[in-house]
């Protein structure tokens, strides 16, 4: 095992919001039938995506930035691909689930992108997608620009989507069956300092063998303050958590606009306007 893959592994043991993810996402999931083809696109470490292809069924990942295929690759043994400008280098209709995690407010045309990834799914194939859910006005938000994580400086096009974001999106060829956000508060403070920290020792992007000690000094600090923030997070469960997964069912492809009057005006606008009126 290189020193690379080790450190991805030590780094999904400390970095709590990486279980989490994967708790949330794999709960959606379910049972995996050996003879399904299934397919996860921008994935966030190699050993949560090595966790997934325990599930079951024949995974294949799809990464956005070359650098990380060397790792993945060693770790998965093969099936990992690097999209070229969003490409997704498949035939139609081959896989039974596609597991998007938090890539869809990298692309600008967010609905165009789920149109692609329709016609990668079975019939009767399931999308489960993991984003940022916005929660507007909170202070994770400020943190997170003040601190250099703001979409613009993370190349993304959003802050962020709320569960009606998500039904726009996925409204034209879809029926989402649940929607459930976790996360709360407290864990997304810790992480986004523990990510500040992490960033300032040299971990954006391919880590060097120097930072590789400085960065698990980091985590190994930072799992303590993990665990306190969940713990203390369960007597929140009363607010919504600030990450988002959805799931959805795969149904043929109709586009669900809004019909616009002459004027120029949806009909939710012109009522609006009568009832002001």
């Amino acid at each position: 095992m290189t020193p690379a893959v080790a450190n991805e592994y030590f780094v999904f043991r400390k970095r709590l919001p990486l279980q989490l993810a994967f708790e949330a996402v794999s709960r959606e999931i379910g049972r995996v039938d050996p003879d399904h083809v299934c397919l996860e696109i921008g994935a966030l470490n190699p050993v949560l995506s090595y966790r997934l292809r325990k599930l079951g069924g024949q995974w294949h990942t799809v990464l956005l930035n070359e650098s990380e295929q060397p790792a993945f690759q060693e770790l998965l043994g093969g099936n990992v691909y690097v999209s070229k400008d969003g490409k997704l280098p498949f035939k139609k209709k081959i896989f039974d689930r596609v597991v998007i995690w938090d890539v869809l407010d990298t692309f600008r045309d967010e609905e165009a992108f789920i149109e692609d990834v329709h016609g990668l799914l079975r019939p009767d194939g399931q999308l489960i997608i993991h984003v940022n859910r916005l929660k507007r006005g909170s202070l994770i938000n400020t943190l997170r620009d003040l601190l250099g994580f703001s979409p613009e400086e993370t190349g993304r096009f959003r802050a962020g989507y709320t569960e009606s974001d998500l039904f726009r999106v996925l409204k034209h060829g879809f029926d989402v069956h649940a929607m459930r956000s976790y996360s709360r508060f407290l864990v997304e403070f810790v992480d986004v300092w523990v990510r500040f920290a992490v960033r300032r020792q040299g971990g954006e992007g391919p880590v060097s063998e120097g930072s590789v000690a400085r960065i698990q000094r980091v985590y190994r600090l930072a799992a303590f303050f993990y665990w306190l923030a969940y713990q203390v997070d369960v007597f929140l469960f009363f607010n919504k958590g600030f990450r988002l997964v959805a799931s959805a069912k795969r149904r043929a492809w109709r586009p669900r606009n809004a019909p616009i009057l002459v004027d120029g005006r949806s009909i939710s606008e012109a009522v609006l306007s009568r009832a002001e009126d």
